[in-house]
């Protein structure tokens, strides 16, 4: 963990809390030779652990547990066979809807990763769900943790950090993405990122891989000079 202000150095994880490498469950990889590239180039850049986490979005993308799971046994299977070592797990991208609220109401099996129970949740990007409050605090008195996903690409916030620290006091966890940095995402999100960092507010960093096309840029984003504090992936390991 490093201050701000100290040497900067690239950033240095070996843990990836966020990314869509089962396939034909979302808008990630199409099918595991994909995914098995994808996974090679995360090994090559010396992570240890994914947690991959394909979307629930009642919406757009039904799954569940076991339609989740299932796909991981069958990914490791692909691993096992390729001889990789690299440990990969899977947790969810929740999208915050009155499906999560029925999941959570009915102790539905809830995919987290981590010894502390992180949960990974979404928003729309334009607009903060009127839910949001009520379902931090069901995910909470089920003893999760909450876990923002990419806070910088919310088109809501309109760069402004006040409502991000009220959610971090209350126990809500900030993941940003690392592209973010590199203005994959546009100048706004790369700002709001940097804004993050500075403010000592991030939380986790995710690399949002959805596709093998999207590996290159990621690499560049790691050479960044940051020196982020308290970030907590290879805590995971």
């Amino acid at each position: 963990m490093f201050g701000w202000f100290s040497k900067k150095v690239g950033i240095d994880i070996r843990v990836d809390v966020h990314s869509h490498l089962l396939p034909n469950l979302d808008d990630g990889v199409r099918d595991f030779d994909e995914s098995l590239d994808i996974i090679r180039e995360f090994s090559r850049l010396g992570f240890k652990k994914l947690i991959t986490t394909p979307h629930i979005y009642s919406d757009h993308y039904p799954n569940t547990h076991e339609t989740i799971l299932n796909a991981l046994s069958e990914l490791k299977q692909h691993l096992s066979r390729e001889k990789m070592s690299i440990e990969v797990e899977a947790a969810a991208e929740y999208y915050i809807d009155a499906h999560l609220i029925d999941l959570l109401d009915r102790k539905e099996p809830i995919l987290s990763f981590g010894t502390a129970g992180y949960v990974l949740v979404e928003t729309g990007f334009h607009t903060k769900p009127i839910i949001f409050d009520e379902v931090i605090f069901k995910l909470k008195s089920l003893n999760y943790v909450p876990v923002l996903a990419h806070p910088e690409r919310y088109l809501y916030l309109e760069d402004d950090l006040s409502w991000l620290r009220q959610i971090r006091e209350k126990g809500v966890r900030l993941q940003v993405s690392i592209p973010s940095l590199n203005g994959f995402y546009g100048s706004n999100p790369k700002k709001m990122a940097m804004k993050l960092l500075r403010e000592a507010m991030v939380d986790f960093f995710g690399s949002d891989i959805h596709r093998k096309g999207q590996m290159e840029g990621f690499e560049r984003s790691l050479e960044i000079k940051v020196s982020p504090q308290n970030v907590l992936n290879n805590e995971l390991i």
